[in-house]
């Protein structure tokens, strides 16, 4: 009979979420949003993809301040926030750091000029969240959007077809 890990301990060969194999990390990802729970939502999609959280944001003006320090491989950024908006966040983020930038938004659906302002921005990609900006929903309905286009962000040849 094999023991058990104790509580909070991978077993042997299991590697930590947010790690490719022993020493390679998978790419870090800036959350950015303003509600705390959809912070949570984004940060569990995330993490469960096999991508590594590497922080979060509630506004554009904390998300500068941490793409720069934390040089993340990604973001996901929300449009309305208080303090600075996503859209004036946008290419300052990309400025600052390499991260390739995918908008999670409510306002920015097919066809919206909010949509066409980001693409033209730098978003490599814009999702809609499903129901608003408070999405509890967000994970069923626009989950495997959002994983395809951060995939899609990054040249992942795995990523899918569906259009995010």
């Amino acid at each position: 009979m094999t023991a058990e890990p104790a509580p909070g301990v991978l077993a042997p060969g299991v590697l930590a979420p947010g790690v490719l194999a022993p020493g390679v990390l998978a790419p870090g990802v800036l959350v950015v949003d303003d509600s705390s729970m959809m912070r949570t939502l984004l940060s569990r999609l995330v993490e469960g993809g096999g991508w590594r959280l590497a922080g979060t944001a509630a506004n554009g003006r904390e998300a500068i301040e941490r793409a720069t320090a934390l040089q993340p491989a990604l973001c996901l950024l929300d449009l309305e926030m208080p303090v600075m908006g996503g859209l004036d966040a946008l290419p300052a983020i990309r400025a600052v750091s390499p991260a390739a930038v995918v908008v999670v938004s409510s306002v920015a659906g097919a066809g919206s000029p909010e949509r066409l302002a980001c693409l033209m921005a730098g978003a490599a990609a814009v999702v809609s969240k499903p129901s608003g900006a408070v999405s509890a929903d967000l994970m069923e309905r626009s989950g495997r959007a959002i994983l395809d286009a951060m995939r899609a962000a990054l040249g992942d040849p795995s990523a899918g077809t569906e259009a995010p």
